[in-house]
């Protein structure tokens, strides 16, 4: 029996089959029995698509699509994925009843990333890990509300999980008084002081994007020293947990993507509100779950041009179909 070929839907491609399906993308999958797949991060997708959703999940099952999850063990990725053929309806209700949504101010993180990148501009950094803080203690008040009547949790667990919270309202702190002296934010400032940003790296052509942007950013900075992997978040940063790790291939892909992003190269637009962050997020977690697939099918540029590059650069073998107006190519990562 010969190993089927996944191919993985980006929302986009999706939606153009909702829309009439111009570029023929079920005759494509038919003709090349390609067995598409989506993942929860494609119901996130479709549970905003507020009005659509049933649509959505018909083409879906239209289309036979499987879904994909990657597989963890002791709450770390073990770089492995397990694909089901469950009905969509059923892992649909499934995920509803599952789904916890994060929080306006993302516990600090979120909201800080959309600052950096100008949003937000009303508020200062103190007030954004305030708020975060405070949606942290709330869920872990939850937690242990919950937790007080096992015989397993005990005084030791429920005094740590009290002490997270002011332990990272502390840090918060300090790195506020830092953040909030900034007059600009830290993208722009980036990008001031380095010369670098969208209009020069977009300029950049394979093969060895990632290398090269890294050459022109050591170029910018020469008094800085820097490692590539750790740069680009291929490696774990020293100061981290099991810092020893080695991360999985999906796990590299994001990191590359994410800095990638960051950096200028084919950024995605909207960055600083909240909607653009979101779907950029988005954007990044699809590219790394479909390294765990034969073929990524979008038709995103921004979304191609990233993922191509972090594929090639983490030796992740997934081609990517890139749906252009008149066209289509085929990306060899």
């Amino acid at each position: 029996m010969t190993e089927e070929v996944l191919g993985y839907l980006d929302h986009n491609i999706l939606d153009s089959i909702r829309k009439g399906d111009s570029y023929d993308i079920r005759g494509l999958l038919d003709k090349n029995q390609i067995t598409p797949v989506y993942s929860r991060e494609s119901l996130k997708e479709i549970k905003r698509s507020v009005g659509s959703e049933n649509e959505f999940l018909t083409i879906l099952k239209e289309l036979s699509a499987k879904y994909i999850e990657p597989i963890y063990e002791n709450n770390l990725p073990t770089g492995k994925a397990k694909v089901n053929d469950s009905d969509v309806f059923f892992v649909w209700n499934w995920f509803l009843e599952n789904d916890e949504p994060i929080p306006e101010y993302g516990y600090g993180l979120s909201s800080m990333l959309e600052k950096f990148y100008g949003g937000r501009r009303d508020e200062t950094y103190a007030e954004i890990f305030s708020k975060g803080d405070a949606e942290l203690k709330k869920i872990l008040d939850d937690a242990i509300k919950g937790l007080d009547s096992h015989e397993c949790f005990t005084d030791e667990m429920k005094k740590a999980m009290n002490f997270l919270p002011k332990m990272l309202a502390e840090q918060h702190q300090y790195i506020s008084k830092k953040m909030d002296t900034l007059e600009q934010s830290p993208v722009k400032a980036f990008e001031n002081a380095t010369g670098l940003g969208a209009k020069v790296l977009n300029n950049i052509n394979p093969p060895q994007v990632v290398q090269k942007i890294f050459k022109a950013v050591q170029g910018s900075m020469p008094n800085v020293e820097l490692d590539i992997d750790i740069f680009f978040g291929v490696k774990c940063q020293p100061f981290e947990a099991n810092s020893d790790r080695v991360k999985t291939l999906s796990e590299k892909v994001n990191g590359l993507y994410h800095q990638l992003n960051f950096l200028g190269y084919y950024r995605d637009t909207d960055m600083k509100n909240t909607r653009g962050f979101v779907r950029s997020s988005s954007d990044m977690t699809h590219a790394g779950i479909a390294s765990f697939c034969h073929l990524l099918l979008c038709r995103d540029e921004g979304l191609v041009k990233k993922a191509a590059a972090a594929y090639e650069y983490a030796g992740v073998r997934t081609q990517i179909i890139h749906f252009q107006s008149n066209k289509t190519s085929k990306s060899d990562s």
